[in-house]
């Protein structure tokens, strides 16, 4: 898994840089529990079937929150392919359980692998992905359950869902000022979250 300081750059504020910390914490500590069981693993860059065929990549408000900033740090051209590839994407998530990652590039390598959600570290196979998806230990997958719900309750004022939908209302900025403020207010969005189910994360967490 890699990860970055991300402290400096994308969480100004004191609230959301001891959350971007204890993110990435959270993200080593799953690959430190699970490396005994996916040093295995067949996956390998160009390998993109978790990109495409397992319904969805979502990702909590703070992983987006992180994903738009390091978008902002690109070239104005490769953000604006982006903005056009998350409009499609929204548009054929809307339509189908399957939508191709608007981040999956021409040579099926991940545009944000350095910033990319807990969704899809967690993912692997040891054997190829074909018609049944990805071969995973179960101890990994409960291990993976156990840090998703330590994730949503880090980030207990946002919300979870589809990684295209989750930057869209981050942009939105009456949503962005609540949210980067600490507030929780899910009335504000609600038929937002129905139209695209998206979730609450305090309640997520309190049910895992």
């Amino acid at each position: 898994i890699s990860t970055r300081d991300w402290s400096s750059d994308v969480c100004s504020s004191d609230l959301f840089r001891e959350k971007c910390q204890r993110l990435q914490q959270l993200y080593g500590e799953f690959e430190e529990a699970v490396g005994p069981h996916t040093s295995g693993a067949v996956c390998r860059p160009g390998c993109s079937d978790c990109c495409t065929n397992v319904g969805t990549v979502d990702a909590t408000t703070l992983e987006g929150w992180i994903i738009l900033n390091h978008l902002q740090n690109l070239p104005a051209g490769v953000q604006k392919e982006y903005a056009k590839k998350l409009k499609n994407n929204r548009k054929d998530k809307s339509s189908s359980k399957f939508a191709r990652c608007a981040f999956l590039r021409k040579d099926q390598t991940c545009g944000i692998y350095s910033v990319r959600p807990f969704s899809c570290r967690r993912l692997y196979s040891v054997a190829v992905c074909g018609e049944t998806g990805p071969t995973v230990h179960r101890g990994v997958w409960q291990i993976a359950q156990q840090t998703a719900a330590a994730i949503q309750a880090l980030d207990d004022t946002g919300y979870s869902g589809h990684i295209s939908f989750i930057l869209a209302l981050l942009k939105d900025s009456k949503f962005r000022s609540v949210y980067l403020d600490g507030g929780f207010d899910p009335g504000a969005i609600e038929s937002y979250a129905r139209e695209h189910s998206i979730s609450i994360n305090r309640f997520l967490a309190a049910r895992s």
